[in-house]
C-alpha cells in the first residue's frame, strides 16, 4: 500500500458489520485492510476485541504486544490505545459494553486497565466466546452469560510459558510448512502426539488449524486487492481446490471467498470517506 493510502487509512477504523444490539451491549465484526495505522483512541463504553484472522500491533499503557493467533484485548471505557495492522489485514468480533450490563450477568469485578491474552487456556475461552457471539440466534442472556464468563475466567488464569520451538513452528506454518504433524515433529525431535498438544496449549488452536487460517488470510488479500478468478486464489494460497478454500472460510470467517471480495468495493467507499 503506497503512503497516500496509509495516511487516509488512519481515519478508517474498519469495515463494521453490526451483529448483536442490546440496551447495555453490542457486537460488531469488524475488518481492517492491511497495512493500516490507527491513531491513539478510546471507547466510550468497555471494549473486548477477539481475533478472528490477521496480524496486529496493540499499543497501550502496559507496552506494545504483537497479536496473532487467538487471543483477546480488553479496554476499560476512555482507555487509549493504537493499533498497527500488518499487511494480512486484521478481522475480529467486538463486544462493546456497560460494565452494569455486564454486572447483570454474573460478572463483579473492576475494569480499571487494559489486558491482553494470546493463546493458551485463554485463547482458547476466546474461541469458544467468538462462536456465541458470532451466532446470529444467540440472544441477550447467552452472550451476556458468555462474556461474563470468559472474562471471569480470563482475569483468573495463570500465564504460561510455552516451550521455545512453538513460535518457530507458528511462523514455518505461515509459509506453507509441509507435511503433517508428524513430519512435522521429526523435524524437531519431539513425539507427534506432545508436539499437537503443546502446540494447542500454547497457541490455543492446533496446528491445522493455524495453517487453515494461514491460508485463509493469504486468500483474503488477495480477494481483496487481486483481480484473480477464485481458483486461482484457491491454489495460490496453498488451498487443494477451491472447494477446500470454500471450506476453510466458512470455518474460519463464517462467510464465503465471494462474500470477502465483495467487501472490498466498501472498504473502497470507507476510504473515500475517511479521506
Amino acid at each position: 500500500m503506497d503512503d497516500s493510502k496509509v495516511n487516509r487509512a488512519t481515519n478508517f477504523n474498519g469495515l463494521e458489520i453490526e451483529l448483536h444490539r442490546f440496551a447495555g451491549a453490542r457486537v460488531l465484526r469488524v475488518v481492517h485492510p492491511g497495512e493500516q495505522r490507527i491513531e491513539e483512541h478510546s471507547h466510550d463504553w468497555a471494549y473486548i476485541g477477539l481475533y478472528t484472522a490477521g496480524r496486529y500491533r496493540e499499543q497501550y499503557d502496559g507496552g506494545e504486544a504483537d497479536m496473532s493467533g487467538p487471543c483477546a484485548v480488553l479496554h476499560p471505557a476512555g482507555r487509549p490505545h493504537a493499533d498497527v495492522v500488518e499487511a494480512e489485514g486484521l478481522e475480529t468480533l467486538t463486544i462493546e459494553f456497560d460494565p452494569a450490563w455486564l454486572r447483570l450477568h454474573g460478572f463483579n469485578h473492576r475494569l480499571d486497565r487494559s489486558l491482553l491474552w494470546s493463546g493458551g487456556p485463554v485463547g482458547l475461552a476466546s474461541r469458544r466466546l467468538s462462536q456465541v457471539v458470532a451466532a446470529l440466534s444467540a440472544d441477550e442472556a447467552a452472550l451476556g452469560q458468555a462474556t461474563a464468563q470468559f472474562l471471569n475466567f480470563a482475569l483468573m488464569a495463570e500465564a504460561q510459558s510455552p516451550p521455545g520451538w512453538v513460535a518457530g513452528l507458528r511462523e514455518r506454518l505461515g509459509d506453507n510448512e509441509p507435511g503433517g504433524a508428524t513430519e512435522i515433529a521429526r523435524t524437531l525431535d519431539l513425539h507427534p502426539a506432545y508436539l499437537a498438544r503443546a502446540y494447542r496449549a500454547a497457541m490455543g488452536e492446533g496446528v491445522t488449524e493455524t495453517r487453515r487460517r494461514r491460508r485463509v488470510e493469504t486468500a483474503s488479500a488477495l480477494l481483496r486487492h487481486s483481480p484473480l478468478p477464485l481458483a486461482e486464489i484457491a491454489v495460490a494460497a496453498g488451498f487443494c481446490d477451491q472447494s477446500h478454500m470454500n471450506r476453510s472460510f466458512s470455518a474460519v470467517l463464517g462467510r464465503t471467498p465471494l462474500q470477502v471480495r465483495r467487501e472490498r468495493q466498501l472498504f473502497d467507499e470507507r476510504l473515500a470517506v475517511s479521506a
